[in-house]
């Protein structure tokens, strides 16, 4: 119990006194849960990317075919150098930033890996993501949104 209280004031405290209790998931780590509120409470350029994602994704879905899982890709780099770049100028749209609010997309809408999304990793070290596209994973991301 004291040890859970811990950890309630430590993320009070490094979320800069800010209390995201309906979020606070002891699974994800501490910078991602700051990615998950800056997306919830709208902030750019987070929400701009997990909405261009969300929308991009339905697009896909609906053109490749409901009914079955789709998988959808993300490179953070292309995406942040071809799409989020065009529609977003802002300094912290790096490609870090982008990795981080991808992943804080897929946990904050509670997604399973290896389930709904799995990582990939190029032998330079860039990440892909891949997320299976179906009703129940775009209705789950979609209320991180709300």
């Amino acid at each position: 119990m004291l040890l859970k209280a811990f950890k309630e004031e430590l993320n009070y405290f490094l979320l800069g006194g800010v209390k995201v209790s309906e979020i606070q998931r002891f699974d994800i780590p501490i910078p991602l849960v700051n990615y998950i509120y800056l997306v919830r409470n709208r902030k750019s350029p987070y929400y701009d990317i997990v909405s261009f994602l969300l929308k991009e994704m339905e697009m896909h879905y609906e053109k490749v075919g409901q009914g079955s899982d789709v998988i959808y890709t993300i490179n953070p780099r292309v995406l942040r150098e071809e799409e989020i770049e065009k529609r977003v100028r802002d300094d912290k749209s790096t490609t870090v930033n982008v990795c981080r609010t991808i992943l804080a997309l897929l946990y904050g809408s509670k997604l399973r890996e290896e389930k709904d999304f799995y990582v990939t990793t190029t032998s330079s070290g860039r990440r892909n993501y891949h997320i299976k596209v179906n009703n129940r994973t775009l209705n789950s991301m979609s209320r991180l949104l709300l």
